[in-house]
């Protein structure tokens, strides 16, 4: 099925797996509410393909990307100068758009048996991207912490496998980003 294009009064939605899989007519029921998240998409893919998002103008943008270039082994610096160059490109060419850089989601290192402190990757990139935003005037949606539990991990009611989320988890970003939308 083809997707609708999507106008300037659209709030956009651009991400990976996790972004994909938010029912977004289910929690906003808005109609002007476009999908555009793709499993397994890094910053370099959305860079890619973002440029039918840019020339569209659209009203937001809601924008969670990089666990993917993470899981890949990417340095975090890039990750940021990629994310970076996301927000340059609809400042530029698009500043009619509202933008709302939300931060990378922790994962469970439990769940996925991993011990390899992505968590504290992923913390320092969501500074870094919250110091940027602020200098740029660009809004920043801290989400991170709210998905924590006592160990600092994405909290096993939050995700089914690490980094997934589950019903509850896409109750709780719908909850924290609903006044955004409205």
């Amino acid at each position: 099925m083809p997707r609708s294009p999507i106008t300037s009064s659209d709030l956009v939605f651009l991400g990976d797996s996790l972004t994909e899989a938010f029912d977004l007519k289910h929690y906003f029921g808005e109609a002007h509410m476009k999908n555009r998240g793709l499993s397994g998409d890094t910053t370099y893919q959305v860079l890619y393909r973002m440029e039918e998002i840019v020339r569209a103008k659209p009203k937001k943008l809601f924008l969670m990307i990089g666990i993917n270039d993470l899981f890949n082994g990417e340095d975090e610096v890039i990750i940021f100068q990629n994310i970076a160059g996301i927000i340059e490109q609809f400042r530029q060419r698009s500043p009619e758009t509202e933008l709302n850089i939300q931060s990378i989601l922790p994962v469970n290192e439990s769940v996925m048996f991993s011990d390899e402190n992505i968590n504290l990757l992923i913390f320092s990139l969501n500074e870094d991207l919250m110091k940027y935003c602020k200098k740029v005037n660009v809004r920043f949606v801290d989400l991170y912490g709210h998905f924590l539990n006592e160990k600092g991990e994405m909290d096993r009611i939050y995700t089914y496998d690490g980094v997934h989320l589950t019903p509850a988890g896409y109750d709780l970003w719908a909850g924290l980003i609903r006044s955004l939308i409205m």
